[in-house]
């Protein structure tokens, strides 16, 4: 009885797709979180500027 669960349960591929899944939302989030740190497009310079022309024009006004 044992042995034939053990192996139906290694016969079985319902789960692999989740897996799959998983895998690919864990190096969609491994690429985004590099991408992020290394800032390739100078994304964080162009935020920064934008911050101190809003904070300026409130100043002048």
């Amino acid at each position: 009885m044992t042995y034939t669960m053990i192996v139906r349960f290694l016969a079985e591929d319902r789960g692999e797709d989740l897996i799959e899944y998983g895998l690919l939302a864990a190096f969609v989030a491994t690429v985004a979180t590099a991408t992020v740190i290394a800032d390739p497009l100078g994304l964080t310079a162009a935020v920064v500027n934008a911050y101190k022309r809003c904070v300026d024009a409130l100043n002048k006004s």
